[in-house]
């Protein structure tokens, strides 16, 4: 009688490579990344994380958790789920950066697994013939150790990104399954509603990228099953699908968004105007697309801020080609479907994963951290080229060597990155180095340099610090945070404030409305005046607020404003009035309330003070602002209680 050899004996060598590749390419991804885990935080993360007090749960209150996860400055939605996941890092470890990073490498290393099984039911879909786990394996590997991607791992604030693409990549992972069984007759409609309803949902409590899943789906659709039924005929449910959950959506959002857009007032804060940030992000994509083929440590970085702004359509030179280049790229996309499938996907998702970012919405020119879909669309391109396209035995063997040359590349230079993340000094350093002209860049070197010699004075020549902060009022378009930075500096080691200091604050404030690190940065001398730790010159300080609130009232503006009038000037009324004109520009942000509330328990005012807390309570989501009300009651009875 015969022994039957175990099946393993039978499975194909490709899939042992591929199964044991997997769980390898996880560890290649902690090892690479290991070293940025022990830098510290950086821009963004100081309003969403270390300065959002709100996060720092320390009960397991229901109300305070809540209110965690609705404290995001960041935008409208407040990305609760993301913020919710930085509490719970809270109230495990406390705001150690390590683990705030290490639950970001834990959100990407889920990513990878999904990416994995995206790109192997598209290969698989597009080429059946071949075994689709391995070149699934180097895509999954290309996109984790992009250094592109690096931000969404080692930028803590921006755990918001990759988290919303959890559910981006899940639901497009759902749905290409779905689509799979319906069209072999065992599923209907509904697991495609879900996957794409569901991932939009739950990505969007992270981040609002998740809109973009139905049109990646539509992408894939298109391309790989033709938006036919298994026997050629149009399928008008998938058609049905789409229009509910991307066209519609699609033409009422630029229904809402494109007025806005189009205010003159939206921009002001902003070096550029619509036209100028449409020309230039042509070739900002053009820069993303370079950077994720043939990565240049030397340019990759946090900060952009110094990127030049087109113009015109020849101012730079090179922005009239990047134009024409996008509408090359576009057009490949549609040419290629039936001849190159896998690249003509690759296209439009690289393309679509820009349509926010990158078109009508003021926000910053370039971040990195944008690239985190949109890579795995060049990924699945050089795939195509490399690993799917050569027929030839020479040219298989050429696409795989330049596959995994591409792939030592990334790796090296994602954890070269990763080392310069691995202390905030060094980071600083690097990224200063990189960007000469970034405002940003220069301060953040000048901040590093300022905190260690505050902590240690021995550690640092006191002109370095100095040198450092000129270097950053120097650099060209800053906020006034370097004037800032230098006048309490000086002011706090007996060092003479020079008064051109003060006038390039002005003119800083004077050219543009206050930009959230303008405010800052007058928040910032406000606080050094309350705590005793610096005398400024009154004249100064309220020429300073009068030049900012010439451009229009801000909310948060108003409520620096007023914390100055009421601490350093006295003026309780001057303080009252501008914080109710903050409340009623803001009338959701709880802290300008709070501010109120405490105003008017202080002027005796306490009617007033009670209907300001019902305010606070009832413009709370599923109760947030509970918890925040109930001290402010506590604090009116205690004063309004009758003495003796």
């Amino acid at each position: 009688m015969r022994t039957t050899a175990p099946e393993a004996a039978h499975t194909p060598p490709a899939w042992r490579r591929a199964s044991i590749l997997l769980p390898a390419l996880l560890a290649l991804i902690v090892l690479v990344y290991l070293p940025g885990l022990g830098g510290g935080y950086a821009f963004d993360d100081f309003p969403n994380i270390v300065d959002n007090v709100t996060l720092r749960v320390t009960t397991l209150n229901w109300a305070d958790w809540l209110a965690a996860a609705f404290s995001s400055p960041a935008s409208d939605l407040q990305r609760p789920l993301a913020m919710l996941s930085f509490a719970i890092n809270h109230f495990l470890f406390g705001l150690d950066p390590w683990w705030m990073k290490a639950g970001n490498l834990l959100v990407h290393l889920l990513n990878t697994v999904l990416v994995f099984a995206v790109a192997r039911r598209v290969i698989g879909l597009i080429a059946p013939q071949r075994d689709a786990r391995l070149p699934a394996a180097w895509a999954a590997a290309a996109w984790a150790l992009a250094p592109i991607n690096l931000m969404a791992v080692l930028f803590v604030v921006q755990r918001m990104e990759s988290l919303c693409h959890v559910f981006v990549f899940g639901g497009l992972l759902l749905y290409l399954i779905a689509r799979e069984r319906q069209r072999a007759g065992r599923g209907g409609s509904a697991p495609l509603v879900f996957a794409l309803a569901g991932g939009i949902v739950a990505g969007l409590l992270a981040k609002e990228s998740a809109v973009l899943l139905p049109l990646y789906a539509a992408s894939a659709e298109i391309v790989l099953f033709g938006v036919r039924r298994a026997y050629g005929r149009i399928d008008r449910r998938i058609v049905a699908l789409f229009v509910v959950l991307l066209l519609i959506p699609a033409v009422l959002g630029l229904a809402w968004l494109l007025p806005k857009m189009l205010a003159p007032a939206l921009w002001a804060t902003r070096d550029f105007t619509l036209a100028e940030r449409l020309l230039t992000e042509a070739r900002v994509v053009f820069d993303y697309l370079r950077w994720t083929l043939v990565p240049d440590p030397s340019q990759l970085g946090l900060y952009h801020d110094d990127y030049p702004i087109s113009r015109g359509w020849l101012s730079p030179p090179t922005t009239l080609p990047a134009v024409l280049g996008i509408g090359a790229l576009a057009a490949a996309s549609l040419v290629l479907i039936r001849r190159r499938p896998l690249t003509a996907l690759g296209l439009q998702w690289f393309l679509g994963a820009q349509l926010i970012t990158a078109t009508v919405i003021p926000l910053e020119i370039m971040f990195e951290h944008r690239n985190y879909f949109a890579s795995l669309g060049v990924i699945l391109v050089l795939v195509d080229l490399t690993l799917i396209a050569p027929s030839a035995v020479l040219w298989k063997r050429a696409g795989a060597g330049l596959a995994a040359g591409l792939l030592v590349l990334a790796a090296a230079a994602t954890h070269l990155r990763a080392r310069e993340w691995s202390d905030p000094l060094r980071f600083a350093a690097s990224e200063a180095a990189k960007h000469p002209q970034s405002p940003r860049a220069q301060f953040a070197l000048a901040h590093a340099l300022t905190t260690l010699y505050l902590r240690a004075p021995e550690s640092i020549p006191r002109e370095r610090v100095l040198d450092a902060l000129a270097h950053a009022r120097a650099a060209p378009g800053g906020s006034i945070l370097a004037e800032e930075a230098t006048i309490v500096f000086a002011v706090r080691n007996g060092i003479a404030v020079d008064p051109q200091w003060w006038q390039q604050l002005r003119a800083k404030l004077a050219r543009r409305a206050a930009s959230a690190q303008d405010i800052a940065a007058l928040g910032a001398l406000t606080d050094c005046l309350v705590e005793r730790l610096c005398k400024l010159p009154t004249d100064e300080m309220i020429a300073s607020f009068t030049t900012a609130l010439a451009h229009g009232p801000q909310a948060n503006l108003l409520d620096v404003y007023g914390n100055y009038a009421l601490n350093e000037l006295g003026d309780t009324e001057l303080a009252l009035r501008l914080m109710q004109e903050a409340v009623v520009l803001a009338p959701r942000e709880p802290q300008h309330r709070d501010n109120l509330v405490r105003l008017l328990i202080a002027l005796g005012r306490y009617d007033e003070a009670r209907r300001e807390i019902a305010a606070l309570r009832s413009s709370g989501r599923l109760g947030q602002n509970e918890q925040r009300a109930k001290k402010l009651e506590q604090r009116l009875e205690e004063a309004a209680r009758p003495v003796g």
